[in-house]
């Protein structure tokens, strides 16, 4: 296994915790503390009179390029694993991963 493959194994678990943090966020809202400040009305995944801020959209799209990143580790190990780019290396030539 290569470090390519090693990335991928990393980032899509690392990717499905980040989606079950974000599930879970909204549970807290019914909490005592933010029932206080956001209006009585608010329970889990209701918040209210409260919003969500820029750090949840954030976590979103953290999440999303820990996905890409997980897709581009993997399509450079099929890019640089076949044996023509093994004997290009082997000859010295440069390599230049392009999608």
């Amino acid at each position: 296994m290569n470090e390519a493959s090693h990335l991928t194994v990393c980032f899509v678990p690392t990717g499905l915790l980040l989606i079950v943090g974000l599930m879970l966020y909204p549970t807290g809202w019914g909490s005592e503390k933010v029932t206080t400040f956001c209006g009585s009305e608010a329970s889990a995944f209701r918040p209210a009179g409260c919003s969500l801020g820029w750090a949840f959209y954030t976590a979103i799209g953290g999440t999303l390029g820990t996905f890409l990143c997980s897709v581009l580790s993997a399509q450079a190990e099929i890019a640089t694993s076949s044996d023509k780019v093994q004997e290009e290396i082997e000859e010295g030539k440069s390599l230049i991963c392009l999608l």
